[in-house]
């Protein structure tokens, strides 16, 4: 790595910090605000969108507090819209230069170094428990003028807080964004590569964890901190999106059902995950491999895969809690393996039916006052039987700072050390209303 002199400009991460330091006020309100009468704060640490304990126990029982579970269940009643929906609006700047020269693509020039406003999003919600068992959650997410994102299931809730069964339905959030330890959404702008990432081996698989997807899935809590998953989804279509097309599987390419299976476990604001995802994945038939064009036919198309791992999480007081804020250490990893066709036409170079990787995180974050941290993660991705680049290294250092809970300021930089070389930074803006 080259790069190693040009660390990130810490100035600006130390500014924020800075700025976090600074008293203001936290009385932003967001639809559950607003709903339950508190601050966004009440459930999300460090910064919005992150969950603490709080807000994982709701999120877990349907969006429900505890008073709305059980026998002597009291539901909130409905007030008024305001009450259901929330707005986010996005927008940001990126920089980032390469060791090499780019080669030029569809619709760009080559380049080196490249820079400008990234592409700005709306995000309309509408969730929340409706009944003592129901909830329903929608996502509308506008990107670009012809790219639209939905997010839309409906709950089933049953138990009390203590013991709890819940049925999930839709397009949806498999386990990443949802789950706990590493599971939930990052601090900062970006999630790490081994969970964002869709070719964590060398075969054409194109499949990442973090994919929303259409399916089922089933949770049962034996106690408030412990839970199991059971997921059946349709899979990914053969651009490794969960979301999209209607082919045979009214989204991926064939009728076989990919299944998740985690076990997860809450130690106070602390907690780890241990996840499997069994899948199918098609290439396109016609596309031509060692010479052959691939016929229509499951035996040369159609790859089964493998996805397991453990996330973990621990949060301490590695000062004093009530002049600065917790620490905390996060660490993860993921093995894949992926499985060729019965028929598939290999070469003379390739080496056995299967294709191996595996990947990690570790991550380091200090909590600042007023919804405000900064942090440093540390990410590794190796795929087996590549000649070169098989090994993908990530340095990113960043920092959050919440002004008036509606707004919330991200930076980034990082260090990328793979086929060709780069370094830069992210800077993101985040509105919640």
């Amino acid at each position: 790595m080259k790069h190693k002199s040009r660390l990130i400009p810490l100035s600006l991460a130390l500014t924020i910090v800075a700025l976090a330091m600074i008293p203001h006020n936290v009385w932003g309100i967001a639809a559950w605000g607003r709903k339950y009468k508190v601050d966004c704060a009440t459930c999300h640490e460090p910064a919005t969108p992150r969950l603490n304990a709080l807000g994982h126990q709701f999120r877990k029982m349907g969006y429900r507090m505890e008073t709305e579970a059980g026998e002597n269940a009291k539901p909130e009643p409905y007030k008024e819209l305001g009450d259901w929906v929330s707005v986010r609006f996005r927008t940001g700047y990126a920089v980032e230069r390469f060791s090499d020269l780019q080669t030029a693509g569809n619709g760009f020039n080559k380049f080196r170094t490249r820079n400008g406003f990234r592409v700005p999003d709306v995000t309309l919600f509408y969730a929340g428990a409706l009944t003592k068992n129901l909830s329903l959650f929608a996502e509308v997410e506008f990107v670009d003028f012809d790219e639209t994102e939905v997010q839309v299931f409906g709950e089933w809730f049953s138990g009390n807080p203590d013991h709890y069964f819940t049925l999930r339905m839709g397009q949806m959030h498999t386990l990443s964004r949802i789950g706990w330890a590493g599971f939930d959404r990052p601090t900062g702008i970006t999630t790490p590569d081994v969970l964002a990432a869709r070719k964590l081996t060398t075969s054409p698989v194109s499949f990442r964890v973090g994919e929303d997807q259409r399916g089922v899935d089933a949770a049962y809590a034996f106690s408030p901190d412990s839970r199991v998953i059971v997921g059946v989804y349709n899979g990914v279509n053969q651009a490794g999106a969960g979301n999209e097309g209607n082919g045979a599987g009214f989204g991926d390419d064939n009728n076989a059902k990919d299944v998740l299976l985690a076990f997860e476990q809450m130690l106070g604001e602390s907690g780890f995950t241990l996840f499997g995802y069994y899948g199918t994945f098609d290439q396109p038939a016609g596309t031509v491999v060692n010479g052959v064009p691939l016929p229509d036919n499951d035996k040369y198309t159609q790859f089964n895969f493998l996805r397991a791992g453990a996330t973990a999480s621990w949060v301490f007081n590695l000062f004093d809690p009530k002049k600065v804020g917790s620490s905390e250490l996060q660490a993860g990893y993921m093995f894949a393996k992926d499985f060729y066709p019965e028929s598939y036409p290999v070469g003379p170079s390739f080496n056995g039916k299967d294709r191996t990787g595996q990947g990690l995180w570790v991550g380091v974050e200090q909590r600042l006052p007023h919804s405000s941290a900064v942090f440093y993660r540390y990410d590794h991705v190796s795929r087996s039987n590549e000649a070169s680049g098989g090994e993908r290294r990530r340095h990113t250092l960043g920092a959050v700072y919440t002004y008036q809970q509606y707004l919330r300021l991200s930076l980034e930089g990082f260090i990328y050390d793979q086929n060709s070389d780069s370094f830069g930074g992210l800077l993101q803006a985040m509105f919640n209303y």
